[in-house]
Order: structure tokens, then sequence, then C-alpha cells
């Protein structure tokens, strides 16, 4: 691979990285929004390396011009010198594999840089159903216990805005059963449910990108499920779950009153 497509495929790298921290929000999709100035820092180093490996080209191609001229005095001396002895001049022969690993680099490169052009052109959007579905549904494993994420005092009579974690440590793990009664509001997008006339309402969360992405749902009964994929914020209350007596982990369940349709949020994951 030579040297101008190389910068070229850095180049790109280091766009595709400022385009999607700097000029949009787009690094939520991938990563936790903690990441944006690495993601900055290294689109900047990026698009700076190809800029001073062409300076670099440029000195070394005075030194190269310089050399050039010195084989062609060389040349010519060598060819006035084998008139006068009588013989033929002597001239290096030319790398033939040259040619060969000249054309398998170009080869290489644009197989490169197609992948690296497309998430400069296209950026990916986040998680959404189709990844929920793919992931293992037979079984579920209760959300983390986590203290940050409990609120302090669910409130009667007003709207309690709560994270799908905080919405899932309560229904599980709170025997003081706060929620019972109480308004919640939560937000995620709509994944269908195959069973009756409920459906998912999903959030995923992540501890550095989407590649650890773990589910949060919560069934939502009450209303008709809107458009799969759709970001929406639901309005309803907890429905007790059910007990069992075998500690399997249940999705928890709300009765909704209301569902809005939103835009995507800039930071789809929790």
């Amino acid at each position: 691979m030579n040297r101008v497509t190389q910068n070229l495929l850095l180049l790109l790298l280091g766009g595709a990285l400022l385009k999607i921290s700097v000029f949009s929000a787009d690094f939520g999709n991938y990563v936790k929004p903690g990441f944006r100035p690495l993601l900055i820092a290294a689109g900047t180093v990026l698009s700076l390396l190809p800029v001073a490996s062409v300076a670099l080209d440029f000195r070394r191609s005075k030194g190269v011009a310089r050399q050039t001229e010195l084989l062609r005095a060389r040349a010519i001396e060598e060819a006035h010198l084998a008139r006068l002895v009588g013989r033929e001049p002597v001239t290096p022969s030319p790398d033939p594999s040259h040619g060969h690993e000249h054309a398998e680099g170009h080869r290489v490169a644009s197989l490169l840089m197609l992948p690296t052009a497309v998430i400069f052109l296209v950026a990916p959007p986040a998680l959404g159903s189709f990844a929920v579905q793919q992931a293992e549904q037979t079984s579920h494993a209760p959300p983390p216990t986590l203290v940050e994420a409990r609120p302090t005092v669910l409130k009667p009579g007003r709207v309690n805005v709560l994270s799908m974690i905080e919405f899932a440590d309560l229904a599980w793990d709170d025997p003081s059963g706060s929620l019972r009664g109480k308004t919640v509001r939560l937000t995620g997008f709509v994944v269908p449910s195959g069973h009756g006339g409920a459906w998912h309402l999903t959030r995923m969360r992540i501890a550095c990108c989407a590649a650890d992405a773990l589910t949060m749902q919560v069934v939502v009964k009450g209303v008709p499920a809107p458009e799969t994929d759709s970001w929406v914020r639901v309005t309803g209350t907890w429905i007790p779950r059910k007990t069992s007596g075998t500690g399997t982990y249940s999705l928890p369940e709300m009765s909704a009153s209301r569902v809005e349709r939103i835009a995507p949020p800039d930071e789809p994951y929790e």
C-alpha cells in the first residue's frame, strides 16, 4: 500500500470520528457520552497525520530529485566511459516484483477504503428491536441493584420520571412497595412482545460501548403497540408482579394511560 492510499485511509478515519463526535451526536449510538473527548482527540490526530506525512514526503521529494540528478550524471559519465573503451554501458536492472507489489497494494487499499467510506457517509443507527430480538429471551437475570438508581421518594398525585433501571430495580426488589399506586413515566423504544395486546418498552444499557449492551424491558399493557422501533414516552402505573416462589425473574409490567411519540434521543443508551 503506497503512502497516498495510507494517507487517504487515515483522513477518512479521522474525518469519520470527527463527523460523529463534533458535527453530530451520532457517537452516542456506539459509546457512552463520556468518550466524546477521546473520540475528538483521536479524530484530530488521525486527520493531522496525513498532513504531516505529506509535508515529510515533500521534503523527501527534494532529496529524491537531487539523487535523481546525481544518478543521471553518473549514467552520462558511464555512457561516455563505455564508448571510450568500446563496451556496453552498465545500467541497473529494474526490480521485476515492484510492479506486482504496487498493483497488489492498490487492490488491498480499495478493499480497506470501502468500509471506511461507508462509515463516513452512513452512520449506523443505535441498537434497536432487531438486536433485542436476536438476544436470548428465554431467561432473564434480575437487574443489578444500584443504590444511585433508586429515587429517595416517589410522590403520589404527580408523575414520577424514572429510568428503566430504576423502574426495574424497584419492581423487582423493593420491600416497601413504593411503586404501588404511583404514576410513573418511562422512555424507550417499541419492541413487539408477541403475547396478546402487550408490547415491550425497551432501553439498552451499556457500560462502555454498544458491544456490551444489556436489554432493559418493561411490558406495557392497556394501549395498542406503536410502530416498532419508534421512541415513545409512556405514562402509567406499575402492575405488581405475581409471586411465583421460584425466584425466577420476570419482566416488570405497567398499565399505560398515555403514550407519546418522541424523537430518538441524542443519548439512546442508559
